[in-house]
């Protein structure tokens, strides 16, 4: 009896020194928004930091919601933790996020776990995840509860919870980073397009030539077996291979003979010498023009029908030629409008679909069309300086439809075109003699 009853004042005085240190720290808790239960981090203090800053930037819900679901994949978010984002979201009101209030969602992790169908301590992991991403932060209570009073007007008076303040800090490097990554994904996008693009034009290469080119198709195959190098670099190092093959190449396209190659389809063509389209002489039936008056009244000679019908006919037809036709500069001084009579970009765009798949752009314009001439002109082998060329001979907007056509030739057949960039420069040829009968061609391939 004596004992215990000594023991006794002992534990009272236990109790109230473990009362003592509770309030102390309650009152911490209370002063720093964070409970003492959690285990506190680096990032956990720095987003407790900005959650304490009085100024924080008005921002509206709809950009701090568009901005957090972009450069989530740039933070590591996704799955659960994605999924408990967007709900917090879609509960946080519109207007908390006004100057002199506070955007704080008060849910509890139970209820978060009922409705990503996920463990609470799935959920807890979750929001630590989107706390040290600088998003929320801990708004503890001093009993751990999460809750909201509102006055009358709807402001809160006392707000417990998960603070979206963080967010509206960090909401301009939020954009700087969402659009990082995207440039980044861009980028590995094309360099991943690039390296399938000069490893499958090496390998036509090699079957092309196998004594000249198998080396290179070996050095290609090194490229892809060094694990420590990336796509970008990949594509560099596949891009030097193909380049210098090429110049292996060019001697040999020089010393060819054109005329043996397969051209089947643009040769043994009659040359057309009249150019107007035939829809235009129905408008002669119609009403009379200058051309009718000035045929009517030249004598009855082929030269004189000639020049007549190379006037611009009375109902244009504006679709079935380039925005800005170029003359020819060297080449029998033929004009690229006569080589481009009948060719409009619809019809190159019904023509060429399997490029189109391959490479994918749309022919929408003669811009996309000249603009995707690089990538065509690797497709088929061709080298800068042949592409050149036929562009100072025959304008841009003939060398990148006959580019084009070579190219969806190449990959329907690639039997029937040994030499596509051959094959390439036989058709400017044609051209500068006025032979070339391209929409003959494009209206084949249709």
């Amino acid at each position: 009896m004596t004992h215990t009853g000594w023991r006794k004042p002992t534990l009272d005085r236990d109790n109230a020194a473990e009362r003592v240190h509770a309030s102390e720290r309650a009152s911490m808790s209370s002063s720093h928004q964070i409970a003492s239960f959690r285990k506190v981090s680096a990032g956990i203090l720095a987003s407790a930091h900005l959650a304490a800053q009085d100024a924080r930037p008005e921002v509206s819900k709809k950009d701090i919601s568009l901005v957090l679901k972009r450069v989530a994949p740039a933070l590591g978010i996704d799955g659960t933790a994605y999924h408990v984002l967007d709900i917090l979201l879609g509960l946080v009101q519109s207007d908390d996020f006004k100057a002199g209030r506070r955007p704080v969602v008060a849910i509890s992790n139970l209820r978060l776990a009922e409705y990503t169908r996920r463990t609470a301590r799935t959920v807890t992991r979750c929001l630590k995840k989107l706390v040290e991403a600088g998003i929320l932060a801990y708004r503890d209570s001093p009993t751990g509860r999460r809750y909201v009073y509102r006055g009358r007007g709807g402001q809160a008076e006392q707000a417990y919870g998960l603070d979206f303040t963080p967010a509206c800090f960090n909401l301009e490097a939020f954009k700087a980073q969402a659009d990082a990554f995207q440039h980044r994904l861009k980028a590995e996008q094309e360099a991943r397009r690039a390296v399938t693009r000069f490893s499958r034009a090496i390998r036509d290469l090699a079957e092309t030539d196998p004594a000249s080119f198998h080396g290179y198709v070996a050095l290609a195959e090194e490229v892809f077996d060094r694990s420590e190098l990336t796509v970008s670099d990949r594509a560099d190092r596949l891009q030097a291979l193909y380049e210098e093959a090429l110049r292996l190449l060019e001697p040999k396209e020089s010393e060819s003979n054109q005329e043996d190659m397969s051209c089947a389809g643009d040769i043994d063509v009659s040359p057309l010498l009249i150019t107007t389209h035939p829809d235009s002489f129905k408008c002669n039936n119609k009403r009379t023009c200058s051309n009718e008056q000035d045929i009517k009244s030249a004598p009855n000679n082929g030269s004189a029908v000639e020049s007549a019908l190379e006037k611009e006919p009375c109902r244009g037809h504006s679709d079935y030629q380039p925005p800005k036709p170029q003359a020819a500069r060297h080449g029998g001084g033929k004009r690229t409008q006569t080589n481009l009579d009948g060719v409009s970009i619809g019809l190159i765009q019904s023509a060429c679909s399997q490029v189109q798949t391959e490479t994918g752009h749309s022919f929408t314009t003669w811009s996309d069309l000249c603009r995707a001439a690089d990538q065509l002109r690797i497709l088929i082998g061709l080298s800068p300086s042949g592409y050149q060329n036929a562009v100072e001979r025959q304008g841009q907007y003939l060398a990148a439809a006959c580019l084009v056509v070579v190219a969806e030739k190449a990959l329907r057949d690639p039997e029937q075109i040994t030499s596509p960039g051959g094959y390439f420069r036989a058709m400017i040829d044609r051209a500068g003699e006025g032979k070339l009968r391209l929409h003959k061609s494009l209206h084949g391939l249709v």
